[in-house]
């Protein structure tokens, strides 16, 4: 049995691949900082008995264990028990986005949980590590939640991390072997979001500690982005920032600051960004596009006014369809963020979602522009939506098992039907082992 300080997991969820953890990452590289031995496992794939025996394999004094995804927690925490109802004798601590807004509702039905990890974890884990370790009290620790007897105790918080480019760069255990399923690495060049939507859990978890919105500084990405290069031979980069650009301004001069110094340095780089359509600019993005941009995930959300004010989106329509025209006319492929229902949608407004997309379709070829037609608003942990549909008393379940109805029965009817079909594309194309469109395009030289 191979011996670590602390397992770093990310557990068993309904994803189909199994992608680096830069979260994880992060964790593993600030403890080996202070010397202490980390062994992460990356096991989102694996079912819950693969994973339990893997974990044998195994001894260590803390277990932290990712909570990526909120719809796939139950299989999470169906793991964390079968952990401790085979007698594991270690302290288990939980983080991420879902369980910084839901711990007390966690930690109530979870009892094999000894703490969670409030907001961003690397300073209070390895606070948490090095307290366990050395046999002190842990209790004491800011940033955490954590059960005296039948209570809840939930410390002072801890602030966000003032300076990114502090943080060592993340540990890459588990890159080698993504590189050759995958092709590709992923980077985070800033944390949070400038923007206000209010289905986005994003915002209000940074915000909740500090500023919603922190940006690496680009001669830091550069210094990480040639340690890729050169050390793991990486070519193709997806940036998992919430929002690359950043908004006009500082945002826009970074954005293009690292565009030029890839260029200057002659990498042969295929990038892939995530930003709102207000940042796009055709000067910055044909500048990103010689730098090896291919792929953009645009925050569309609706091709309806009355929605996107719903939404707090801060953009119009037609700036929508402006960015797509750029997008298209730079030859991008475009994976196009549409919610196409709401709860409160009408048929007025499902008329003008289904009119953008058919003029979104004419302005870009169809082959580089992906989105969901069957996608429907999701109450999140945390966000002013789940919150007001909570008001409302529409929202049905917990956290693990949420649910709502459309004002509109005629809408709920068409939803379910673009639903059941949408299902069942996705199960033929899984039976048959078909592969989703522009998933490797972006990467083509």
């Amino acid at each position: 049995m191979e011996r670590y300080d602390v397992l770093l997991i990310n557990p068993p969820s309904r994803i189909n691949e199994a992608f680096e953890h830069l979260g994880l990452g992060y964790l593993a590289a600030c403890l080996r900082e202070k010397g202490i031995t980390v062994k992460i496992l990356n096991m989102p794939t694996w079912t819950v008995p693969q994973a339990l025996q893997q974990v044998k394999n195994f001894s260590s004094e803390i277990l932290g264990i990712s909570i990526p995804f909120q719809d796939s927690a139950d299989l999470a925490f169906d793991f964390i028990t079968a952990l401790k109802s085979e007698g594991l004798d270690t302290h288990i601590t939980i983080g991420g986005i879902y369980p910084t807004f839901c711990y007390e509702e966690i930690m109530h039905m979870f009892p094999a949980i000894d703490s969670v990890v409030l907001g961003e974890g690397e300073h209070t884990f390895v606070e948490l590590a090095k307290t366990v370790l050395h046999g002190r009290d842990w209790r004491k620790i800011r940033g955490i939640a954590y059960r005296e007897n039948d209570k809840i105790v939930t410390n002072e918080p801890r602030p966000l991390i003032k300076d990114l480019d502090s943080l060592p760069f993340p540990a890459r255990d588990s890159l080698p072997e993504v590189l050759k399923r995958l092709g590709f690495a992923t980077m985070l060049s800033s944390r949070g979001c400038y923007g206000r939507c209010s289905f986005c859990s994003v915002i209000p978890f940074y915000s909740k500690f500090g500023p919603k919105y922190r940006l690496r500084s680009s001669e830091n990405v550069m210094e990480e982005i040639d340690v890729l290069y050169n050390e793991y031979g990486v070519r193709n980069i997806e940036f998992n920032d919430a929002n690359f650009v950043g908004g006009k301004g500082h945002g826009f001069h970074r954005a293009r600051e690292i565009a030029e110094e890839i260029l200057k340095r002659n990498l042969d780089l295929r990038l892939s960004i995530q930003c709102r359509p207000d940042d796009v600019d055709e000067e910055l993005f044909a500048i990103l596009k010689r730098a090896g941009l291919s792929k953009v995930f645009l925050g569309v959300e609706s091709g309806s006014q009355t929605m996107l004010d719903r939404f707090k989106k801060d953009i119009t329509v037609e700036e929508n369809i402006k960015a797509l025209e750029i997008l298209g006319r730079l030859d991008f492929i475009v994976i196009m963020g549409f919610i196409t229902f709401d709860d409160r949608i009408t048929i007025r407004e499902f008329r003008e979602n289904m009119a953008f997309i058919k003029k979104a379709t004419r302005t870009m070829p169809i082959s580089k522009l992906k989105f969901n037609l069957a996608s429907k608003l999701i109450p999140l942990a945390g966000t002013e939506v789940e919150q007001y549909m909570k008001k409302t008393q529409k929202y049905r379940g917990n956290s693990l098992g949420y649910a709502y109805n459309l004002d509109d029965v005629r809408l709920q009817m068409l939803y379910n039907a673009f639903d059941k079909f949408g299902n069942f594309s996705r199960n033929v194309k899984r039976i048959f082992n078909v592969k989703v469109g522009n998933d490797r395009d972006w990467m083509k030289r």
